[in-house]
């Protein structure tokens, strides 16, 4: 289980060192670390039918996009800040600035992924060029399918072949800027409609064909048994009885790498509010890191407290407004079985 950890801690924060996480850990003070998640857009035009933001209705995150003068003042009054994740909740294509956030980044020598994963179903030809132009880092396509008849069954709303195309021409753009960026990913999520032989295979030989690297992780929904875990093994070398199990049964190392991301990733909002960490939709911490700063969000009294919390060092506290952590079954599972981080 703790390679397990490790290997998602690496993907979803490619620059992990080891000794430099338990660093940030032994202290719940702001340390100037580089990196931070800043959602670019919550807006979607898909409507996948396990999406948390589309069952909550958004929660309290809401509908918007990171504007270019937002992206520039944060970047601006944050210069320690090296390296931003700008995938989330929505489809970060569909922010009309984001061409701008790209060039800026590039000119200040910031590192930005989208590693969290984009449907890349609607992206201008000026848009993919500019991904190679501007040097994204990576870039992670969610396609859980082999033809349209698969991809739509959970992508509702996505046209899987205008998404081929659109990896193909970004291929395109790479050659001739003779550019190894974006590094790119294709992430196939293992649930009920996809889980057969021929769709992995066919999955493999299409991305070995557009020189993407696959990428396989069984869904979340705790509903789900594959029908034959044997031929999922096999070609994908995802063991069913490691990766899925349910909240009530998982060991807290199972999860908890996303509680780390208080100390070396925060998410941001869009809009500026803290969030904490990337599966944060229903409350903040109160806190609006554009208006304040980030190292001055980060020692906030709630910040810092839930920290503590996921540390156990202090109790639950009675007052929960504003504490994310407090409402979260993570948390509450970590709590009720003593084992924190």
């Amino acid at each position: 289980m703790l390679n397990t950890l490790k290997l998602k801690l690496k993907r979803i924060f490619p620059f992990y060192i080891k000794h430099k996480v338990k660093r940030l850990l032994m202290s719940t003070n702001f340390t100037a670390y580089n990196m931070v998640r800043l959602e670019a857009s919550t807006i979607c035009q898909l409507n996948c039918k396990a999406c948390y933001m589309r069952i909550n209705n958004y929660g309290v995150v809401g509908k918007g996009y990171l504007k270019f003068e937002d992206f520039k003042r944060f970047v601006d009054n944050n210069k320690f800040i090296k390296n931003i994740e700008l995938s989330n909740s929505g489809e970060i294509f569909l922010n009309p600035d984001l061409i701008e956030i790209l060039k800026y980044a590039y000119s200040k020598n910031i590192l930005l992924t989208a590693d969290n994963g984009v449907n890349f179903n609607n992206v201008s030809d000026e848009m993919i060029e500019a991904l190679v132009k501007y040097k994204l880092y990576s870039l992670t396509f969610s396609i859980d399918g082999a033809s349209q008849e698969v991809y739509e069954k959970y992508r509702v709303n996505g046209n899987f072949n205008k998404v081929i195309d659109n990896i193909k021409k970004l291929q395109h753009y790479k050659e001739k800027y003779n550019s190894k960026y974006p590094l790119l990913t294709w992430q196939y999520i293992i649930m009920k409609g996809n889980d057969s032989e021929n769709d992995i295979i066919a999955v493999k030989n299409i991305a070995k064909e557009l020189n993407i690297k696959m990428y396989f992780r069984f869904t979340w929904e705790t509903n789900y048994k594959p029908a034959n875990p044997e031929i999922i093994e096999k070609e994908t070398g995802l063991k069913y009885w490691k990766e899925q199990e349910t909240l009530a049964t998982m060991n807290p190392s199972a999860y908890s790498n996303v509680c780390y991301q208080l100390w070396y990733n925060p998410q941001i909002n869009y809009d500026g509010r803290l969030l904490g960490c990337c599966i944060v939709y229903q409350s903040d911490f109160g806190v609006n890191v554009f208006d304040v700063g980030l190292k001055k969000a980060l020692k906030s009294k709630n910040y810092v407290y839930a920290k503590k919390m996921l540390q156990g060092k202090v109790p639950l506290p009675k007052n929960k407004t504003n504490i994310p952590c407090a409402n979260c079954e993570y948390y509450l599972k970590m709590l009720a079985e003593k084992s924190f981080i």
